[in-house]
């Protein structure tokens, strides 16, 4: 799994109007197939989407983008293989629900399927830009 860092944090415009500006914290693309040693793209998917439901049931801040397209092609047994390689980021926010009166930022884990060829930057800013942070992102207050 590759890590992308850099020494300024991207930020991005999150919602229809562009209201919340989120920051990435974290970024990381790997190899969706690295370890398998034999299958077929439908079996992928099934262990896949297996995976990322799990993932989602500890941790219901997590957007999988153009889940129900993966889990629609498992029904439809779909043979052809997702893009190779799955990459996970972490963005915050400085933006609060209106009814928290703590000090704290939100947080939001998107994760999606990508080419190699793909810029996960842009793929990122394109996935998070039409999302609703307020349902999604999950309030985490400072701690002392």
């Amino acid at each position: 799994m590759t890590r992308m860092s850099d020494d300024r944090l991207r930020g991005y415009q999150v919602g229809a109007d562009g209201a919340v500006r989120a920051e990435l914290r974290a970024l990381s693309v790997g190899d969706d197939r690295e370890g398998m040693l034999e299958g077929t793209p439908h079996l992928h998917r099934r262990f896949r989407l297996q995976a990322v439901e799990k993932a989602m049931a500890t941790n219901p801040h997590l957007y999988v983008h153009d889940l129900e397209k993966i889990r629609a092609d498992v029904a439809e047994r779909s043979e052809e293989w997702l893009p190779r390689e799955a990459a996970h980021a972490r963005l915050t926010s400085w933006w609060t629900p209106g009814d928290v009166a703590e000090p704290g930022h939100t947080e939001l884990t998107v994760m999606w399927f990508q080419t190699a060829a793909d810029d996960p930057f842009a793929r990122l800013d394109a996935i998070v830009r039409p999302l609703d942070w307020a349902a999604l992102a999950r309030f985490v207050p400072w701690e002392d």
